[in-house]
């Protein structure tokens, strides 16, 4: 499995919260919302370059689908990808900091990440000026119970058994339904939400739009997003749904990122009218493109 391979290669030429099998280039950064929090941005690279998330795109996003506005970026490297664009677009305040400084931060705040996700219930974790960013939070959906169960799920042997019972598939419909509200769409006014199931637990993500079409992200790439940061290294399924798309199934880009991090893994399509249809992502993308030849180290 070359994308396994890719993953382990790119953890010791590059900041380990980044995905970057085939550059060495800056990738990562942190985006301070205007109301305090902080939100760790990775470069998540793709074998189809254009598809890559920079560092910069991929902390905005996770600001927004939190509802928050970002106001100040945090990093070190001045060619960080996309930089002065994203700066001038959102009005952020630059803070260029020592590169071990940086790291260091970055490492707090994931951390933190990690021990919010593993506490017993997510409302008793209180956040703290300097790593103060909580996941979307599950309870609001029903689904804090639910990621324990999936998150055990993974270690059972009995092959037999479905991946999901009725009864989960139906708090996964609803939780979907509510995930979509907080997509960012003016563009499009078509939201889209999507559920990451991982070693660590469930990851929300939503579309979000700019005015500018090229700078936003669908919904299955900013649950992908949440998840790296926070850690997340194993990806077992994606559940998305489209409230007003009468089928609903990720786009050719998603395809190809999905592809590159969970190829074996299961797909679960909400449709509109409250069906579900279910793929390997391997058969949404035939022939898919992965090279270890594009590798510049």
């Amino acid at each position: 499995m070359l994308h396994l391979n890719l993953w382990v290669n790119k953890m010791s030429n590059s900041f380990p919260f980044s995905y970057q099998p085939y550059s060495d280039k800056p990738g990562h950064c942190i985006i301070e919302s205007k109301e305090g929090d902080l939100f760790l941005g990775i470069r998540i690279e793709s074998a189809s370059f254009p598809t890559t998330i920079s560092a910069v795109q991929a902390g905005v996003v996770q600001c927004m689908m939190h509802g928050q506005q970002p106001s100040v970026i945090y990093y070190a490297n001045p060619s960080l990808s996309g930089l002065e664009n994203w700066i001038n677009t959102l009005s952020l305040k630059p803070e260029q900091i020592p590169e071990q400084k940086l790291q260091e931060k970055a490492a707090e705040l994931q951390k933190h990440n990690q021990q919010s996700l593993r506490s017993s219930t997510l409302k008793s974790i209180k956040p703290t000026a300097s790593t103060s960013v909580k996941p979307l939070a599950l309870e609001n959906f029903g689904l804090t119970e639910l990621s324990r169960q999936l998150h055990s799920l993974d270690k059972e042997k009995n092959e037999s058994r479905p991946i999901c019972s009725k009864a989960q598939m139906e708090q996964l419909k609803q939780a979907l339904v509510n995930v979509c509200r907080l997509a960012v769409c003016p563009e499009s006014n078509f939201p889209v939400g999507a559920l990451l199931w991982t070693n660590l637990g469930i990851f929300p993500g939503v579309n979000v739009e700019f005015h500018d079409w090229s700078l936003g992200l669908c919904a299955e790439r900013t649950a992908l997003i949440s998840a790296l940061s926070y850690g997340a290294d194993e990806f077992f399924g994606i559940f998305v749904h489209a409230i007003n798309g009468d089928l609903s199934t990720p786009c050719g880009s998603c395809r190809q990122i999905l592809s590159e991090h969970m190829l074996f893994s299961k797909l679960f399509c909400l449709h509109k009218d409250h069906t579900w249809s279910e793929y390997f992502v391997h058969d949404l993308l035939p022939h898919a493109f992965y090279t270890d030849s594009l590798a510049k180290f």
